[in-house]
């Protein structure tokens, strides 16, 4: 995968964040897949210089200009072969040397760790490569993407990850259908709302993920568990009661046929609501800035 326009306004949006970019590393060296005029209307309405997009300026297909246009001093990537040009070799399944720690202020993926099958390796990698202030950046697949990676990724997995505990915070999630004209929905925390944040739909989504590292500690000294989980095993009065069968009401007993057709409309309409993008406790509508 490469930076798509989604991609593009949301590195974009990162910068008005505060986030700043300095020395760059890509996970792969990235594909760009906008139109060189569409970059400059971008960079342009954002006060950004359109130089390395103008007419006359050269086209590789990669993303490096759009970094530099937005600050960076350097971008490199970091990839298992050297066969796009990777600066740095290196197979992501494996601990990074100490050369590459807190080495870069952005880290970003575009698409790279679900193809990793060592993933807690490969993300572990990535967040040490960041310094102190510095972002990680992922656009990777949520819902629909089986078979095109090993792996395809939950919200809370990136909550988890990067957590108080490990250093990081998540500043901004973005969950988006796929293609320039999907719609943007800031996805919530399971903690905050004590819930989990699940969702079934029929077109391909992707995550957008900006998060900081605060401060340097050891990463994952303990395994990230979900967070509906955790206040269970540490207050009994968290615990649910045991769930036994209801009494079924005289009603069903008489019309069973029509008893189960009901529970079909009923649970039908709470995961319309409950597992949908409709459900805005957990999907909240977002402009693309």
């Amino acid at each position: 995968m490469g930076l798509d326009i989604n991609s593009v306004l949301f590195l974009l949006a990162a910068r008005r964040r505060g986030a700043e970019f300095g020395d760059v590393v890509m996970m792969g060296r990235q594909d760009l897949n906008v139109y060189p005029a569409k970059m400059r209307q971008i960079l342009s309405e954002s006060n950004y210089s359109d130089q390395l997009f103008a007419p006359a300026a050269p086209d590789t297909g990669f993303a490096e200009p759009v970094f530099k246009s937005l600050g960076a001093r350097t971008v490199a990537s970091l990839d298992a072969s050297d066969f796009e040009g990777a600066e740095y070799v290196h197979d992501l399944n494996r601990p990074i040397g100490e050369n590459l720690k807190q080495k870069f202020d952005l880290v970003y993926d575009g698409g790279t760790l679900e193809h990793v099958f060592n993933f807690p390796v490969a993300i572990q990698n990535c967040m040490e490569m960041v310094r102190e202030g510095g972002r990680f950046i992922t656009h990777t697949c949520a819902n629909n993407f089986c078979g095109h990676g090993f792996y395809q990724f939950s919200p809370e997995l990136f909550f988890n990850i990067f957590s108080e505990e490990n250093g990081f915070e998540v500043e901004r999630m973005i969950l988006h259908v796929v293609g320039p004209y999907g719609r943007w929905y800031e996805v919530v925390d399971p903690r905050t709302i004590r819930s989990r944040v699940e969702l079934m739909n029929s077109f391909p989504l992707q995550l957008l993920v900006l998060t900081r590292r605060k401060k340097i500690v050891p990463l994952f000294t303990k395994s990230p568990q979900q967070s509906d989980y955790t206040p269970r095993w540490s207050d009994p009065s968290e615990i649910a009661a045991p769930s036994f069968a209801p009494s079924r009401p005289k009603l069903a007993v008489a019309f069973p046929a029509l008893a189960r057709l009901g529970n079909v409309f009923k649970t039908g309409w709470h995961l319309l609501h409950n597992h949908s993008l409709r459900n805005r406790r957990c999907f909240q509508p977002v402009s693309k800035k």
